[in-house]
Order: C-alpha cells, then sequence, then structure tokens
C-alpha cells in the first residue's frame, strides 16, 4: 500500500479523538444517544479544525449498528463501509466544483430514494459558501423539509457568505482554533507512536506556524519527517520549514526597543541571509508585540489570550517594562501597514529597515501621535525618577555675556542677581579650555547622554570631538550614522548635548555634528589626540 499522510492517518475515529471541540462533540454524542437529530447542520470554522471528521464520524455513529454511548463502533458493517467510502448512504460533495443548480437538482432527485442499507442518507457538502446563488435557492426549499430519512451537513470556512435563509433553517456549530498544549500534545503521542525522537522546542516552532489548525501542523510534520526520519530537532524544523524562531524575533524586538540600531541592522541581515520570508517575518514580529501588548494590559490570566510557553511569557514582561500601549500600538500600526506594502515592494529589504528605524526613533516624524508617545516615554521615565536635563532658552551669545560679566564683577550686590537658567546648573571656570579638555571628558559625555537619552546612544556611537574655536566644538560622526545629522543637529538634541559637555568641562560651549571625512577604523582616539599635542614639548606620553 502507497504512503499515506499524516493527517489521513490520525484522521480522528470518533468523537472522543477529536481535539478541542468539546462544546461540539458532547452535543452531538447526546443527540446520538437520545435519537433526536436535527435535519441539518452547518459546521463552520478556520480550516483544519475538525470539521469534515466530525461530519464522518456523526454520519458513521447515526447509521451504526452497535452504537452505545454516541460514538461508532468502527467496527460493524456500515461503519467498515463508509470507512471505506463504500457506503452508498452517505455522500460527500465538493461545492467547490460543484457548485450549479444542475448539481443541486441531481441531488434532489437522489433524496426521494430510501436508504438502501443503513437508517440515514447523509450528505456532506463541504465548502458550501461556494454554492452559487442560484444553488442556494434550489437547495432551500429540500433543506427545509426533507425526508425524515435525510441528514444534511454543511461544512464551511466563510460563514459570512451563506445565505441567512439557509442559516435559519441549521443548527449551527462553530469550530474554534485548537489550544496550543492541545496540539502539542498530540504532536507528541503521535510521534511516540512512531517512535520518533524529538525535541521539545521543534514541535512547538511546527505548531507556530499552524496557526491553530491541526491538519496543518500534522502536514509540517509530515514534510519535516520526510527529511529527518527518526530525528526532530529545531535546526532541522527551522531550514526545512523556513520558520522564524520566536527567539530572534524576541532579539530583534529587544534591540528596537533599546534603540540599538546597529544591532537591528545586523540581525536583520543575518535573518535573510538565512533565507527567510521577510512577510513571514513581519507577521511573526506583528505576534510577538501582539502578545506584548496582550500582557501589559491583562495582569492577570493573560494565558488565556497567549498561546505560549512559561520561558516565552517571561521573555515579553522583561521587554514590557517600559514600554506604552501608546507605543505599542503604534509598533502594531506600522508593522500591519509593512505587511501590507511588502507585497508589492519592489525592495522589501529597506522598506523594512526603513519602518524599524521608525519605530525606534518616532522623533524622526512630528505627527500627533508620535509627539503623544514622546511625552507617554517621558512621563513613564519620570515616573521612575528620571530627571531630564534643564534646557535654557537663551542664546548662545547672551549667556556667553552672562558668564564673562559674572566673571569679572564679584561684588557682594551682583551675587544676590537673580541667576541665569545656565548658571543655576553648570559651575564655570575662569579658566581657558582646548580641544584636549572636551577629549578627556568625551567618555563621560558619551557615558552620560547615553544614560540620560537612550535614543540617542547609536546615533553617537563613533562620534569624535575634531576641532575648538574657544565656542563651537565640531563633532566628527561616523559614516554609517550620517543619515542621523539631521536628528543631532536639531535644537532640542543640540541644546541638551551642549549642556552636558558644558556641565563637564565648565565653560559654555555649542556642539555642531557633521559627517566624517574618513572611517573611523583608518584614525583611532589615541592617534587623534597625539595629532592634537604634537606640538606642545612639554607633553611627554599620553595614556
Amino acid at each position: 500500500m502507497s504512503y499515506q499522510a499524516l493527517y489521513r492517518q490520525w484522521r480522528p475515529q470518533d468523537f472522543d479523538e477529536i481535539i478541542g471541540q468539546n462544546h461540539i462533540t458532547i452535543p452531538l454524542k447526546n443527540q446520538i444517544m437520545s435519537d433526536s437529530y436535527g435535519h441539518a447542520y452547518i459546521f463552520s470554522g478556520t480550516r483544519g479544525t475538525g470539521k469534515t471528521s466530525t461530519a464522518k464520524i456523526f454520519a458513521r455513529a447515526v447509521n451504526c449498528l452497535n452504537n452505545t454511548d454516541g460514538n461508532p463502533c468502527n467496527k460493524c458493517s456500515n461503519c467498515l463501509s463508509i470507512l471505506e467510502d463504500q457506503f452508498i448512504d452517505v455522500v460527500e460533495m465538493d461545492a467547490a466544483s460543484n457548485n450549479s443548480v444542475d448539481d443541486i437538482r441531481e441531488l434532489r432527485e437522489h433524496i426521494k430514494f430510501a436508504p438502501s442499507k443503513g437508517k440515514y442518507k447523509v450528505y456532506i457538502i463541504d465548502e458550501v459558501h461556494m454554492l452559487s446563488q442560484g444553488a442556494f435557492n434550489a437547495l432551500l426549499k429540500t433543506l427545509e423539509e426533507p425526508p425524515e430519512y435525510v441528514l444534511f451537513i454543511l461544512a464551511t470556512t466563510e460563514l459570512h457568505k451563506i445565505p441567512a435563509t439557509i442559516l435559519s433553517r441549521c443548527q449551527r456549530f462553530d469550530f474554534k482554533r485548537v489550544s496550543y498544549e492541545e496540539i502539542l500534545n498530540r504532536l507528541e503521542k503521535i510521534c511516540h507512536k512512531l517512535e520518533i525522537e524529538y525535541e521539545i522546542e521543534a514541535l512547538k516552532l511546527i505548531i507556530q506556524k499552524s496557526d491553530g489548525a491541526v491538519r496543518d501542523t500534522l502536514s509540517s510534520l509530515d514534510q519535516c519527517l520526510s527529511i529527518c526520519e527518526k530525528k526532530l530537532t529545531v535546526a532541522d524544523v527551522v531550514e526545512i520549514l523556513g520558520v522564524v524562531e520566536k527567539t530572534q524575533i524576541l532579539t530583534l524586538v529587544q534591540f528596537l526597543e533599546t534603540n540599538q540600531a546597529s544591532e537591528v541592522l545586523l540581525t536583520i541581515d543575518n535573518i535573510l541571509k538565512q533565507g527567510k520570508d521577510l512577510n513571514q517575518f513581519v507577521s511573526a514580529m506583528i505576534e510577538v508585540y501582539r502578545d506584548i501588548l496582550i500582557l501589559s494590559m491583562v495582569k492577570e490570566n493573560h494565558a488565556l489570550l497567549i498561546d505560549a510557553s512559561t520561558e516565552y511569557i517571561e521573555s515579553l514582561r522583561d521587554i514590557s517594562v517600559n514600554l506604552t500601549s501608546k507605543h505599542l500600538s503604534r509598533a502594531l500600526d506600522e508593522l500591519i501597514e509593512l505587511s501590507k506594502a511588502l507585497k508589492y515592494a519592489q525592495n522589501k529589504r529597506t522598506l523594512f529597515e526603513a519602518t524599524l528605524i521608525r519605530l525606534m526613533y518616532p522623533e524622526i516624524e512630528t505627527s500627533i501621535d508620535n509627539l503623544l508617545e514622546r511625552i507617554e516615554r517621558l512621563e513613564a521615565k519620570l515616573s521612575h525618577g528620571f530627571t531630564p536635563s534643564k534646557v535654557t532658552t537663551q542664546t548662545s551669545q547672551s549667556i556667553q555675556n552672562n558668564i564673562n560679566h559674572q566673571s569679572v564683577d564679584q561684588t557682594p550686590s551682583s551675587q544676590t542677581k537673580e541667576s541665569s537658567p545656565i548658571e543655576s546648573f553648570i559651575e564655570f571656570t575662569e579658566s581657558d579650555i582646548n580641544l584636549g579638555d572636551i577629549v578627556n571628558q568625551w567618555d563621560n559625555f558619551i557615558n552620560t547622554a547615553s544614560s540620560e537619552k537612550k535614543g540617542l546612544m547609536p546615533m553617537l556611537r563613533g562620534a569624535f570631538p575634531e576641532n575648538f574655536n574657544g565656542s563651537k566644538c565640531t563633532v566628527s560622526v561616523s559614516q554609517e550614522n550620517k543619515m542621523f545629522l539631521s536628528i543631532l543637529n536639531n535644537t532640542t538634541n543640540v541644546e541638551y548635548l551642549s549642556s552636558v559637555i558644558s556641565k563637564l568641562v565648565k565653560k559654555m560651549i555649542t556642539l555642531e555634528f557633521e559627517a566624517s571625512e574618513v572611517s573611523e577604523d583608518s584614525i583611532d582616539k589615541e592617534e587623534r589626540i597625539k595629532n592634537f599635542f604634537k606640538d606642545f614639548n612639554n607633553v611627554l606620553e599620553i595614556k
């Protein structure tokens, strides 16, 4: 006998073997035991949830010669004949290919004849929503008042396409997606029966792709076993199915939320080199952000809304600590729009990378939603004890004039005058400073700015002071970060960064950022310092 697919080998043989649909199987068993059937049923739900399997079990159960508990015995002549598709009183019809008025008229002619072997004639019409309007009209009267020996079971994945006149004449049963745990238990049972060694994470990856459909899961398992034979590993599943591991998604999201731009781009490059499909990857990111949003909003019973392992939930919890619902909602909006745009994009990678950059830096856009999100972020930081740096609204020239004036006028009357904003938090020195003084404080400057404004951290990576003319310091930004020059040089960021370095060197200076003309590797920091001090004979050694 030729090989049979796993989903056919393991098709449920009675109601008890159907997983995740107790709200349907128990009422059907009770109807069979009490001999009180409806004349028409509608089974609706997503693919692979057991609609056709339940219909076939129901057809056997009502015609079983030894039925006692509502389940078919699968041993009597009627059950065996139905299992072998040789029972003429059970008719399966595919409405996708038999959807015309003539097909329904032919069915009505067959209904006139009483069953030849069984107690009931059962008509299973799969994908019934594919029937034409004329076919539905032809079926309507027969469906309303069929002979007492006829049962109709209509299966569909698109219930909204069924006319209300048909729905009102049927008992409706809605099949739901099967839970993560139930599918995992079924896969483990199958692997034990087939004597297959497996990694539990490999099975979870297969389930991840199924979206609650048991048939899809078994088909994916079948595909993996065709190559892996008796051992199933995570690496094999990733390679064969092309799925994206949740750990990869969580890593990328972690980099996104900590504004590590270079790590984000490197992670994307690594994922694409593995041959992953960007559409599938974006769908996985949407799922992760949805789970984070659920976790942040539902403090208890979130397991009812998230089908995943405890380790995954804990990872989400760590990421969601400082994320607001506004930010998560914006991230979902961006990713959903990205998933639509990718279908028609010529350069999918660039579109993907640009979207993630926008997610990291809401300040790039000035829409109301982005401004509100930035305010929420600041409020969240303040609630955790973060104190934003004071920024003066005075011009650099007026501040410098105030500084010069104070350094000359030391009378008691001048000391009682109201201090300017900048004077309240910077302790100035009367000594002149040079580029070397700024260089000496540069690491402290980077650490301070990065800790207070994490969004600026990746932009300042590789930045280094090049020139100083007494009031303005030109900072060279690495080639890979030159795309952020407009952000660094905007008024708010320049004032903030200038105030940070001014506090460190105790002189009011203004920073200006420009792209480096040479790569950072060609001239390291030590060489730059040596070049600066090369004309000073009293400098013997630089450490």
